[in-house]
């Protein structure tokens, strides 16, 4: 991993670096030890860098390659390489070290390039900081930085207290993780994502615990990222969860239906179209549900699937009332007609119509907070 870490930021140095016209590019940039340091420990940076040919020649002679750094007695060893051939030059002390261009100017024709070796000490902080390791400059006749003419490497500096009270947030807020994933699953949303995340923190806590403050910062970084990927995997799945159940209850009603629809006694009678209505209006908040799962929308899609879960179950339970009605040997149907005191099959007829602009009312208030919510 790091050495991954290390490629990546040399590329994005040499891409950052390139860009501008007459840019140097810092081929290789090595901070070792890798990641936040700690003061007092010594710090070793290997860089080598690359110089195109600007105005027929590798390097303005009147310009200045200045390097920084704010290392504790920072020791410069240095060399320039030409085709090939590498002159070592004496070596540097001080936080500034400049490079003129007579050193580095040379003609189109040649390969120049600059290797050097950092070498200081961490300097001790108060609080946990960033300090520059390495910083590099291309200077004009002015001593101002030309354009794209400054890089710098930057590292953070631990504070051992700091680090202790992060190590105790970063459990703390595991055992949290631990506590959200025990309960989602019983809810029954998939936790296997969000355990191996779990077990790689814990991992990362229990060795970082006896390792060097430098080795636990990098822990705490790296574990606060786990947690939250595992709590955004939790909400996906705690969201997929309930539209799961949405659908399986609009499926129970669904299954009713067809045993209505298939039975004479049954298929036109209005309780079953009340059901339908029902069942319909379960099936847009589930639509909605949905939606807002694709929009990585947890929160709204829990919402959503709870509604439609409501509704089919409400749906459900109407059906299963007029199948108990049905089974015991009554006719349903003929019963609302042949009731004298009912007045027929109007009352229902009413009550349906009235369910079905309820039913269109929601379906345009979801694609209302839909088109709210794409802005």
């Amino acid at each position: 991993m790091n050495a991954i870490i290390r490629t990546a930021f040399v590329l994005l140095l040499a891409c950052g670096l390139a860009a501008g016209a007459n840019a140097y590019t810092v081929e290789r940039a090595e901070v070792t030890p890798d990641g936040a340091l700690q003061a007092g420990i010594p710090v070793t940076v290997n860089a080598i860098v690359g110089f195109p040919v600007t105005a027929g020649t590798t390097f303005p002679s009147d310009d200045t390659f200045a390097l920084f750094s704010e290392l504790d007695e920072p020791k410069w060893r240095w060399s320039v390489v030409i085709s090939g051939n590498e002159n070592p030059k004496p070596d540097a002390f001080g936080k500034f070290f400049k490079i003129t261009g007579f050193e580095l100017e040379y003609p189109k024709e040649s390969s120049v390039k600059l290797h050097v070796t950092l070498e200081g000490t961490v300097p001790q902080v108060n609080q946990s900081k960033n300090i520059t390791v390495l910083r590099f400059q291309w200077l004009d006749q002015e001593n101002k930085v030309r354009e794209n003419g400054e890089q710098a490497i930057t590292r953070e500096v631990v504070d051992p207290d700091a680090v202790s009270r992060d190590l105790a947030a970063a459990q703390t807020s595991l055992d949290g993780l631990r506590a959200a994933i025990d309960s989602r699953a019983v809810q029954g949303a998939n936790t296997t994502e969000a355990e191996r995340m779990y077990a790689e923190a814990d991992q990362l806590l229990k060795t970082a615990s006896s390792g060097t403050v430098s080795e636990q910062s990098n822990a705490v970084g790296r574990v606060t990222v786990l947690i939250d990927q595992a709590e955004e995997s939790l909400d996906r799945t705690s969201a997929q969860a309930e539209v799961d159940r949405a659908t399986a209850q609009i499926r129970n009603v669904d299954e009713m239906l067809t045993f209505f629809k298939a039975n004479p006694d049954l298929s036109n009678d209005p309780r079953v179209a009340a059901i339908t209505v029902k069942r319909e209006s379960a099936q847009q908040s589930l639509i909605s549900a949905r939606d807002s799962l694709d929009d990585d929308n947890f929160n709204q899609a829990r919402i959503r699937a709870n509604e439609s879960a409501a509704k089919a179950l409400e749906a459900y339970n109407d059906s299963v009332q007029l199948r108990s009605l049905y089974a015991d040997g009554n006719s349903p149907s003929g019963n609302v007609s042949a009731n004298p005191e009912g007045g027929g099959i109007l009352p229902y007829v009413v009550v349906i119509a009235v369910i079905a602009l309820i039913a269109v009312g929601v379906v345009l208030f979801q694609r209302r907070t839909r088109w709210d919510e794409l802005g």
